[in-house]
């Protein structure tokens, strides 16, 4: 007996999936993988499959459980047609195993809820006729068809959203602020954060609307307005309302996906790709190697992260709103440090004759111990805060037509490659016939833009996730693309960012006129 089969005998792979799986997925991996062979309704009738023998399974016919399927396309089995496809995730396989026990019931697809004393570890283990013999005698209504057909439905972020605002509001007539604060903070983080970008393109202004109000809420809340609070409250359900009708008329079409993706795409990138280019550029010059390698190694672990993110979604969606929102929070604050630190220095050393001193006393040291870690953290950091945002989005794209998502995603994803492709060619083209001076000038200029745009995303992310107060300014307008958001806190670190890049422009600039006195004084008493 081969190895492979005594592991299956033994049963010791992964007898109960994660989570429940998903046939929507499991259909989609079927026609890639299977069709060929086992037939579109998996007859064994494939083209591919003609002469083969043995003769691909007839899923009709077999007896099989999810177990036993999930073992074979994991393992493949050894002197048939039938590989491995151990290149799947755990999760896909569940899926495509799940997909599979459903093709001999498709006359029996009516939906049901499932027996409550029955559970996915026993769905999972047990072949049809075990199933059957259970739901005879514990569930008579019940159906081995509509229970291999059964998909547990994603609760509607939106749903989730005016659940727990009602439950805020509620708690809150009893006396309760604490709980009712932490409900509105789930209703917007759990429910209406998830959607927001996908309601942006069709109706901003609600979006701004929801989260205007949605602040002034959890301030009336705090400050036990119950004027301002029932107020809002009712605003708030109305708005909530409204962008579930705007998504239920859209088609989520191919050309929708696609466009959505891509704007979410090139925005996300767009910031980050600046960042490294600009690194990249004040690098050149160097001619150090090992440096170029840490930045590039870092940005690439980042988007490789971010694809397994993409492979494991469902656990990412299940990471809580507020975990979400200070990852985001503490890694933009954390890249503001950083830029302002590289900014103040490369504007410092603009000029070529402190440039050549730092070469000589600094680069060439750090070149010979190779302590290029913190490029390789800094260009990791600045690029995964934003492939993470990108993952949550487009994942929630997929679920709303995934068999026409995955298409659009990727073709999206391969235009938005190019065209930030095609702007790092023109940047670093550009920046390439500047003198050094310039170039220095240029990106500390650009640098001290970015610290303060992400200086304010960060507070915002943080006041997100319940973790900053805010004080809303009603008059000052909402600029996302600068990090303009209307509420004290976030102005404020913006403001202070700004004033302590001016501070040490200033500081740097006395010191380079002491020094040009002290250099014309030494040369008068030598002349």
């Amino acid at each position: 007996m081969s190895s492979k089969n005594k592991i299956l005998d033994l049963g010791i792979l992964k007898i109960t999936p994660s989570r429940y799986p998903s046939l929507k997925s499991g259909a989609v991996l079927y026609q890639a993988n299977c069709t060929s062979c086992h037939g579109e309704k998996g007859l064994g009738d494939g083209v591919a499959g003609k002469g083969l023998d043995p003769a691909p399974a007839n899923f009709h016919e077999a007896e099989l459980s999810p177990l036993q399927a999930y073992n074979v396309i994991k393992l493949g089995i050894e002197g048939t047609g039938m590989a491995s496809y151990d290149h799947l995730s755990e999760d896909e396989i569940w899926n495509l195993s799940f997909y599979v026990l459903s093709l001999k019931h498709d006359k029996d697809n009516s939906k049901a809820k499932l027996p409550s004393n029955l559970q996915l570890d026993s769905i999972s283990k047990w072949n049809d006729e075990e199933l059957q013999n259970f739901l005879v005698k514990f569930s008579n209504n019940t159906t081995v068809g509509q229970v291999r057909h059964y998909e547990p439905e994603r609760p509607n972020p939106l749903d989730v959203a005016m659940e727990n605002l009602n439950i805020s509001y509620s708690v809150f007539q009893e006396g309760d602020n604490k709980q009712a604060e932490k409900h509105a903070l789930t209703s917007y983080l759990e429910g209406i954060e998830l959607v927001e970008n996908m309601l942006n393109a069709s109706s901003p202004a609600l979006v701004r609307d929801m989260e205007r109000d949605m602040i002034a809420y959890r301030k009336a809340l705090q400050n036990n307005d119950k004027s301002s609070v029932e107020s809002y409250y009712n605003k708030l359900r109305e708005e909530i309302s409204s962008a579930k009708s705007v998504l239920a008329e859209r088609d989520y079409s191919f050309a929708f996906i696609y466009g959505s993706a891509l704007s979410i795409l090139i925005r996300e990138a767009l910031e980050a790709l600046l960042i490294i280019l600009i690194i990249l550029s004040v690098l050149r010059p160097l001619q150090v190697r090992k440096a170029v390698v840490a930045v590039h190694s870092g940005w690439v672990s980042a988007v490789l992260i971010g694809f397994a993110g993409w492979l494991f979604v469902d656990r990412l969606i299940n990471l809580s709103g507020a975990s979400r929102e200070l990852m985001e929070g503490a890694g933009a604050i954390l890249a503001v440090l950083v830029l302002l630190y590289a900014g103040v220095w490369l504007h410092s050393h603009s000029e070529v004759s402190k440039w050549t001193a730092f070469i000589k006393n600094k680069i060439n040291r750090i070149s010979e111990t190779g302590n290029w870690a913190g490029l390789f953290v800094f260009s990791f950091i600045v690029v995964f805060r934003e492939a993470f945002e990108v993952v949550l989005f487009l994942s929630s794209l997929k679920m709303n037509n995934p068999d026409v998502a995955v298409s659009a995603i990727t073709w999206a994803l391969f235009t938005s490659v190019v065209i930030m492709a095609i702007i790092a060619f023109v940047f670093l083209k550009y920046t390439k016939k500047l003198p050094l001076g310039k170039i220095f000038k240029m990106a500390s200029y650009m640098i001290a833009v970015l610290a303060v745009v992400l200086a304010g995303k960060g507070v915002m992310a943080f006041q997100e996730a319940g973790y900053v107060p805010i004080t809303p300014i009603d008059s000052l307008p909402r600029i996302d693309l600068l990090g303009i958001y209307p509420n004290l806190q976030s102005v404020s670190a913006q403001v202070l960012v700004l004033a302590i890049i001016v501070f040490l422009n200033w500081r740097n600039q006395k010191a380079k006129e002491i020094s040009q006195h002290q250099k014309s004084t030494v040369k008068k008493l030598n002349g």
